[in-house]
């Protein structure tokens, strides 16, 4: 299955591919994403799952007015100020057992008032959350609407939820993931970190499928003007799946 499909809004590749393979009755037992998942080198890490993503739209509608007169006007400044330290401040968890906290991040802040003596009719920001498996995009978007409400009660603010797909999931340490372990410690004499770091990928669409691991290049470059992999690594990461591949079917012809 070749299809990148995780940095656009996910519609018409692997979502579709798994599908259709659904529909004529395939069925799938585990599968590898080639994700590149070592920190630095290769075979140093192992995702077993991701966080997933929520972005938000903020918008706070105040009235335009000169700020010789600020009784005249409803700034939304400062109302915008006080939500974004709101969200940024307030702590969402302190991690589980496979996964990092969930941290808020704002991306932007926007007023667009080049007038020194106006103030301004209206105040945006943009912020995106990746989260653990304590939460779901429902009970995330419930959690961020009360803490913007603390923060400008009385205040006209609008919060828009882009739509998103990328659920936190998890491929729990077992049978399989002790085998891709295995097969990358002969190749590169490395024991792998299980982790669940970094951004999404498509895994999150096949785990609703098969349990999935992700093991690829290092990622030291993504998404660098100068991306780049070595030939070495290349080379190496063949052997690994050659490897994986010996040992599963090796695996299964025993049971």
């Amino acid at each position: 299955l070749i299809t990148g499909d995780e940095e656009g809004v996910s519609i018409n590749g692997t979502v579709k591919l798994l599908e259709w393979a659904r529909a004529r009755g395939e069925r799938f037992d585990h599968c590898i994403v080639g994700e590149p998942s070592n920190a630095s080198t290769l075979g140093d890490m192992i995702k077993i799952g991701r966080r997933g993503s929520l972005s938000g739209r903020i918008r706070v509608i105040g009235k335009q007015g000169h700020v010789a007169y600020p009784q005249r006007a409803e700034n939304p400044a400062p109302i915008i100020a006080r939500i974004v330290a709101a969200l940024s401040g307030h702590e969402l968890d302190k991690g589980t057992t496979h996964f990092e906290r969930s941290n808020l991040e704002f991306s932007t802040i926007d007023i667009g008032n080049p007038a020194v003596n106006v103030i301004p009719g209206e105040a945006r920001a943009q912020f995106n959350v990746r989260f653990n498996d304590v939460w779901t995009h429902d009970s995330l978007k419930e959690r961020i609407l009360q803490v913007v409400k603390e923060a400008a009660p009385n205040a006209n603010v609008e919060v828009e939820f882009p739509p998103s797909n990328a659920r936190s999931f998890i491929t729990k340490p077992g049978a399989f993931t002790e085998l891709v372990i295995d097969a990358v410690r002969q190749v590169t004499g490395l024991t792998p970190e299980l982790s669940t770091t970094g951004g999404t990928s498509d895994a999150r669409f096949i785990v609703n499928y098969c349990p999935v691991l992700e093991f690829g290049l290092t990622n030291e470059t993504i998404h660098a003007v100068d991306e780049n992999a070595r030939v070495a690594d290349i080379d190496g990461l063949c052997a690994v799946y050659a490897r994986i591949i010996e040992r599963y079917f090796e695996s299964a012809s025993a049971r």
